[in-house]
């Protein structure tokens, strides 16, 4: 027996694949059927054959169920078919079989939560293993840092790049993660620093060439960002360069151009449903809606959440007799602004649960007409006939004219007067929002550096802030100003300040469509490439309150903001 296992493991360790798979096959003895089964998976696993491996694996588990060894292997087999779920089933398998607290089997466990975008739970582990003998500390910093990134914690984000950095001053991986996570914060002088050392390490690094580009059109050099992205997808037809490509043409509204390398890309990638989503998008800015909305139902944001995942999709079916459940997606500008949807949907319904993000189930009515808003906890699958996602409603009602989304929001008397008394009523009171998430879409093109506001800054008037979020180059600017800082106050607080200025000028932010949605006037500052939502869109479905202030060259504010200033003295006289 012995004899026979070694004669096919030297085979395998020396690439004889198709010798060692036929040794495998020729094996009669039943007491090792359990191991040539696995060794099998192995060889199939080499030969790229992952389905096939698969198979082999469960057969070894189920002639031997305390056999960790394919386990393991299907851990591998499962994070190459992309099957995240499966693989942590896998890794909580091999750390219950293995009762040594293995560092590396609970590191695999963090991984595949980490792949599978379930980023507390991973961090949770990772955190786990960072107290642990584990080896790796530099990959595990690494990952650390990317999970606090996905979740937008920016300062442990930062910390662990850097912890990751302190092992190794030349590793081009975390050098390159730093370069474009200092890109994304607009910190010039920390995304210069390493630029340079991605650059004098390896110049021919994929993803340092894919992150110079970034470089580039942050320094504004877009023919340079351009030139290298033809590069690359000339030599590697790159998936994220034709992304990028795509983004930067879209970004100068060249939309033909955007277009065409789309759909290059959806010739060598058509099943990517991020490019897809990308085409709907220029479908929609351009007013092709019928075609926008297919395209647009491949977004990423559509709940698929295995809560619900056993309810039926609404597609415009009959719903008299029916329960419907809203899920809700995106971000929270995008809620405020197609919740309004649900009054369209609400004569068509027998009950329609509205499934809310808790940070703003405070601001909506508990109830309206037979309009439940819910937390997540508190749905219960089996009630529902259909379910739909928020942003999907659109393209059923986006042409009906429809004011309505101030009667979902609270409004209450006592706040307001609370807040009137504590704004100076001396002057004019503004609020200025002028950038939003990190995170964001179209970021950071469509927020402003603080900076560019100093000439209105200076105007006799009071500015209030309600951003939480202050990028790195704003914050020096920002701690010199007079500007007032509400940003702790929550959400009912700011609906009530809200309602007691003068005026509201913001960029296209949650903030922008929370003011409209108060009735409040409000100053739009958006951007030269916008969010669809403000072409042919914006005619079905406008704010009543809202001015618009559009960018009309690329990165450029300087109009934008002088025609502001002029409006504001004429306004106010001030």
């Amino acid at each position: 027996m012995a004899e026979i296992l070694d004669n096919i493991i030297d085979n395998l360790n020396n690439d004889r694949l198709t010798t060692a798979l036929k040794l495998c096959e020729q094996n009669k003895d039943e007491k090792i059927e359990h191991i040539i089964s696995n060794i099998k998976g192995v060889i199939l696993f080499k030969q790229k054959n992952y389905k096939l491996a698969k198979i082999e694996f469960v057969k070894s588990i189920n002639k031997d169920k305390k056999f960790i060894d394919p386990y393991k292997n299907l851990f591998k087999v499962h994070l190459k078919l992309k099957n995240f779920k499966s693989a942590i089933l896998n890794a909580l398998n091999v750390i219950e079989l293995d009762n040594t607290e293995n560092p590396l089997s609970f590191f695999n466990l963090a991984l595949a939560y980490d792949l599978d975008e379930n980023f507390e739970k991973a961090i949770e582990i990772y955190k786990k293993i960072e107290k642990s003998e584990f080896k790796e500390k530099k990959i595990l910093f690494n990952n650390l840092a990317k999970c606090y990134l996905s979740t937008e914690n920016i300062n442990e984000a930062e910390n662990y790049y850097l912890k990751a950095l302190e092992i190794d001053q030349n590793d081009k991986i975390v050098i390159n993660n730093l370069l474009i996570f200092y890109l994304r914060l607009g910190n010039s002088n920390k995304s210069e620093k390493f630029y340079n050392k991605a650059k004098a390490l390896d110049l021919n690094y994929l993803e340092f060439r894919l992150n110079e580009s970034e470089y580039f059109l942050f320094k504004g050099d877009i023919e340079k960002a351009i030139k290298i992205l033809n590069s690359i997808i000339l030599e590697t037809k790159n998936y994220f360069a034709y992304k990028k490509l795509a983004k930067i043409y879209s970004m100068m509204n060249d939309n033909k151009k955007a277009i065409e390398i789309i759909e290059e890309a959806l010739t060598i990638y058509p099943n990517k449903k991020d490019l897809k989503v990308n085409r709907g998008i220029i479908y929609l800015t351009e007013g092709d809606f019928d075609k926008g909305w297919e395209f647009y139902e491949y977004r990423k944001s559509i709940v698929n959440d295995e809560t619900f995942e056993n309810i039926k999709i609404w597609k415009g079916e009959n719903l008299t007799d029916s329960n419907l459940l809203v899920t809700c997606e995106q971000g929270m500008g995008d809620v405020l602004q197609f919740s309004k949807f649900l009054m369209n949907l609400s004569p068509l319904c027998k009950k329609i649960d509205f499934c809310l993000y808790d940070k703003l189930i405070p601001i909506y009515k508990k109830k309206i007409n037979n309009i439940n808003i819910c937390k997540k906890s508190e749905i219960v699958k089996n009630n529902y006939d259909y379910r739909i996602s928020l942003g999907s409603l659109n393209k059923f009602f986006y042409k009906e004219n429809n004011f309505r989304s101030s009667e979902l929001l609270k409004f209450k008397n006592e706040p307001t007067k609370k807040h009137s008394s504590i704004l100076d009523n001396k002057k004019k009171n503004i609020g200025l929002i002028w950038s939003g998430n990190f995170f964001g879409p179209k970021e950071p093109f469509r927020s402003i550096e603080l900076k560019n506001f100093d000439k209105l800054l200076k105007l006799n008037a009071n500015y209030y802030s309600f951003q939480n979020e202050i990028w790195d180059r704003d914050k020096e600017f920002f701690k010199k100003s007079e500007i007032v800082d509400y940003s702790k106050k929550n959400f009912s607080e700011i609906i009530s300040i809200i309602q007691n200025l003068d005026l509201v000028i913001s960029t296209d932010t949650f903030f922008l469509h929370l003011s409209c949605i108060c009735n409040k006037e409000t100053w739009g500052l958006i951007p030269f490439n916008a969010d669809w939502r403000w072409y042919d869109y914006y005619k079905f479905n406008p704010y009543k309150t809202l001015k618009i202030y559009k960018q009309k060259n690329y990165n450029n504010w300087d109009a934008v903001i002088q025609l502001i200033q002029e409006d504001l003295k004429i306004k106010f006289d001030i």
